[in-house]
């Protein structure tokens, strides 16, 4: 157990290699295929839609993607997406995602970095930024979340 000191610790420990929050999402996976099945696990691909609250200069807006990943025995995951985020304002941010994670009794968490690329001159920033995310899922309700960071 964490006390209050050993918690704030905590914290700027995270701090310093994630840097500030910058958004929260929320979703539901829309299509799930199997592409194969072997030694190393299955692979399988998953369609989503989500909502994005940003924090600070990053934007509110719904997000779209795919990812394919190996799901191995052991429950461990691993892979990699592409999706294209709208804003409120409307404009656009494309993204690809790798990601790695675990998952017990259905309920996954894993941990993601993420690159982005944009026209937008005042999303301009995003383009020189690395982020990284953390996120929780599903499977029986195939609704997932993540917390978004900008990495340092």
């Amino acid at each position: 157990m964490l006390n209050s000191i050993n918690a704030d610790a905590l914290l700027e420990v995270r701090k310093l290699a994630l840097g500030e929050k910058l958004w929260e999402e929320r979703g539901k996976a829309i299509g799930m295929s199997i592409k194969s099945i072997g030694p190393e696990g299955v692979h399988m691909e998953q369609t989503f839609t989500s909502t994005v609250k940003g924090f600070g200069r990053f934007p509110n807006g719904t997000n779209m993607g795919t990812l394919n990943f190996v799901q191995a025995q052991d429950g461990s995951y691993s892979g990699s997406g592409q999706g294209i985020l709208t804003t409120q304002d409307g404009d656009t941010v494309t993204w690809k995602i790798y990601l790695l994670g675990r998952s017990e009794a259905g309920k996954g968490r894993d941990f993601s970095i993420i690159k982005a690329w944009t026209a937008s001159q005042k999303l301009a920033w995003a383009n020189k930024t690395i982020f990284a995310a953390e996120g929780t899922s599903d499977s029986k309700t195939m609704e997932f979340s993540a917390t978004g960071y900008e990495w340092k």
